[in-house]
């Protein structure tokens, strides 16, 4: 589903932001990312989702070299891919149904049942009551759940999320996370970025640590890696 193959990444003439990563995860596998701010979690989410190119190395994603792909056919790969992304990107002129629905709409979906489909999510996230606001009448936390919401309607292959239970309580991150988990059992990839040590010890997924380093443990590598910091912080 994705492989890194020795890539580093720094902006600008900057520092290494990541270097020498190496890592591939496994379809349909789950993996947390746990790093302290600045370890590059962001980045190599960024990175996964094609937002942006390796400094150096190379970077496969559904068994493409995503350095031989065109223009169009990134952006097709990218419907493949939901994001829940820190600063949620929203479009505010429209509701919070609107706003999920957008993946199906964009896709070409347009059936009668795709609002009725889109309520009934933005309800299991608990904001069943504002599906007419828009993001801007809403706080940053009932925004978050419609960016989560947004990710998954469309049942990506790959789901990537940046701290996406950052702005909710632990009830409502474990309710969160649960729906992930279920996404991740009708066979979606999922990568979740957090600093939430705390939280995913309630899960039993394999956990890369990030510190900003040169390596990361392989998926097979499950409990015995976790505690292992790799590169400098």
């Amino acid at each position: 589903m994705v492989r890194f193959e020795d890539v580093s990444f720094r902006y600008g003439t900057s520092a290494n932001v990541l270097s020498s990563l190496t890592f591939h995860l496994e379809p349909g596998s789950f993996h947390f990312m746990l790093g302290a701010s600045g370890a590059g979690k962001s980045s190599l989410l960024q990175l996964m989702y094609l937002w942006q190119k390796p400094t150096e190395g190379r970077i496969s994603l559904f068994g493409r070299d995503v350095a031989e792909l065109s223009r169009d056919e990134k952006a097709l790969m990218r419907r493949r891919i939901g994001v829940v992304f820190q600063d949620f990107r929203l479009l505010d002129h429209l509701s919070a149904l609107d706003n999920v629905a957008l993946p199906l709409r964009v896709a070409g979906r347009r059936s009668a049942a795709l609002d009725e489909h889109v309520a009934e999510l933005l309800t299991w996230v608990g904001l069943g009551d504002h599906i007419e606001a828009k993001p801007p009448t809403l706080s940053g936390g009932q925004q978050q759940r419609i960016a989560i919401a947004r990710a998954v309607i469309a049942r990506p292959s790959l789901l990537l999320a940046d701290e996406p239970t950052g702005n909710v309580d632990d009830r409502l991150a474990l309710r969160l996370l649960y729906l992930f988990e279920e996404l991740n059992k009708m066979g979606t990839t999922v990568v979740i970025a957090t600093h939430n040590e705390h939280l995913i010890q309630r899960f039993s997924h394999p956990v890369i640590r990030l510190a900003g380093g040169d390596t990361i443990p392989a998926p097979e590598l499950r409990r015995e890696a976790e505690r292992q910091h790799f590169g400098e912080a």
